[in-house]
């Protein structure tokens, strides 16, 4: 099935007016927002999506603006996605609302605009989107698109934690570990530190490592900083490259001060925390005719 023909679709559910109410926020997982989509099977699949479109279906919707942003069968455009978006949103959905803020912060389909970026992150926040909330932090933490405050930049991101985004976790430790907006408390960037590695963050893990090697919250301990800096490795993605290599030289570092001896032991602890901090378990490939719940 072709996009034109999916296209031909919207234009008969809007007709119609047909309705798919999103889910209460409660009672569904965070869903993963474009910059961030590992598609199940059938996800992206024209033909699913033309008959979920058909039955007024939000998230089919979003995924066929997904499609038209990523490419499919020669073609792409972030205009054709952003219309899918916008009528996900005009029903409420979410998700198509924060990949609007992402369309309107990185210039795509549109000019840049930080401040309607903001604002689309706003609404798709007050709806419950957890990546949303932890967005509209980072624009108070920055001061992009509305007044800086640091306050109000942790309360976002406890929010977001909150509703499990493990990137939250991490933003709400660096406040405490810099003392913006808070008093500085390196005990408690720790923990939240160690909250976001749990959920397969890797800066936190970076950052436990940075921890354990400088003596930061906690005793100084090189066995258990090298461990996290390997875990760490093991979880950056390839294109975050200045991370890869921030870690790296840390690491180096710390391994110049190992014995042998030590080495084996941070390759001991290392299996360990692997286990420990294992990533979420993806949710299984969708067949045919499913969508997220």
């Amino acid at each position: 099935m072709k996009l034109q023909l999916i296209l031909s679709v919207l234009f008969l559910v809007t007709s119609l007016g047909v309705t798919a109410a999103e889910p209460p926020a409660e009672t569904r997982k965070q869903e993963e927002t474009f910059t961030d989509l590992t598609p199940g099977r059938g996800m992206l699949d024209p033909g699913n999506l033309s008959m979920l479109v058909q039955r007024g279906d939000v998230r089919a919707m979003n995924n066929v603006g997904l499609l038209w942003a990523k490419g499919f069968d020669g073609k792409q455009s972030y205009e054709e996605a952003l219309r899918w978006w916008n009528e996900a949103a005009r029903r409420g959905y979410t998700v198509a609302m924060n990949n609007i803020g992402l369309a309107y912060a990185n210039g795509h389909g549109v000019e840049p605009d930080i401040k309607q970026a903001f604002d689309w992150w706003l609404k798709s926040a007050i709806g419950g989107n957890a990546w949303a909330m932890n967005a509209i932090g980072d624009c108070y933490e920055t001061g992009q698109g509305v007044g800086q405050d640091y306050v109000i930049a942790m309360t976002w991101y406890q929010t977001a934690a909150e509703s499990g985004d493990p990137l939250a976790h991490y933003n709400v430790g660096a406040l405490y570990e810099g003392g913006f907006g808070v008093e500085r408390d390196y005990a408690e960037a720790l923990e939240w530190y160690r909250l976001a590695a749990r959920l397969g963050d890797a800066s936190s893990m970076q950052a436990l490592g940075r921890f354990y090697s400088d003596g930061l919250g906690v005793e100084s301990d090189l066995v258990e900083s090298y461990a996290w800096h390997q875990l760490a490795a093991s979880r950056f993605k390839p294109q975050e490259v200045r991370d890869l290599q921030l870690n790296r030289e840390q690491a180096a570092r710390v391994a110049a001060q190992l014995s042998d001896e030590q080495m084996e032991q941070a390759a001991q602890r290392l299996m360990q925390l692997e286990i420990l901090n294992s990533p979420p378990e993806p949710d299984k490939p969708l067949e045919p005719g499913e969508t997220r719940t």
